[in-house]
């Protein structure tokens, strides 16, 4: 379970920016974007509810005591330090740009929060990395034995699944640099329809996980 990384986008959201940025209609394509901006809007509400659920999970997850490895476990830990972090910063943000706190430096929690959400996709990405590596070394070891054949399977399908999290989470990497300020790596260089396409991948790939995941509890 990880909350920061998949908060920030929906398919209908991603896929009307996309549709938005591709439009030759300018008035279709204002629509489409004040649309995905409205959703947007919607699930940074939602998101200020999401602070006790992210620490009843940090509290199962602990210190890691299931992971393969201790690098697994200690970049697990980071990333959900960085995700709990996140939420008063957001909320910041949100209470700032809604004018319902008083202040002016609205821009600096907005920067801050996007920078605690690239720390926190980029950790899961090196987690997860570790992880296909970790699963590669137990495939070296089990081999071609005829009865460990089925083990081998599932091995080689949960390798598959992790392999497809690397993507949607480079994926999302990209998407996150792009909303840091301007001189940041590509930080504000992308264009709509750009961010639509890249969120949009992102977007199926996790919709196609979800259901591989299910086929491969049964």
């Amino acid at each position: 379970m990880r909350f920061v990384q998949c908060w920030r986008r929906t398919r209908a959201g991603t896929s009307t920016k996309l549709i938005g940025g591709l439009a030759g209609n300018e008035v279709v394509a204002k629509r489409l974007l004040a649309f995905s901006s409205k959703m947007s809007g919607t699930r940074a509400v939602l998101r200020l509810l999401d602070d006790l659920p992210m620490l009843k999970y940090n509290l199962e997850y602990g210190l890691g005591g299931e992971e393969p490895d201790k690098l697994m476990a200690s970049l697990g830990v980071v990333t959900n330090v960085i995700d709990q972090i996140y939420y008063p910063i957001e909320k910041m943000s949100w209470l700032l740009e809604h004018k319902l706190i008083d202040g002016n430096n609205g821009g600096a929690w907005d920067t801050a929060s996007s920078v605690f959400w690239v720390a926190s996709i980029y950790f899961s990405l090196m987690r997860n990395l570790r992880y296909v590596a970790v699963l590669e070394k137990h495939k070296n070891c089990i081999g071609s034995v005829a009865d460990k054949r089925e083990t081998l399977e599932k091995l080689l399908l949960n390798q598959k699944f992790e392999f497809l999290t690397c993507i949607r989470l480079s994926l999302d990497l990209v998407h996150a640099i792009n909303t840091l300020p301007k001189g940041y790596l590509w930080g504000e260089k992308l264009n709509n329809w750009q961010v639509g396409l890249i969120a949009s991948a992102s977007s199926f790939l996790g919709l196609y996980q979800l259901f591989a995941k299910r086929q491969m509890k049964q």
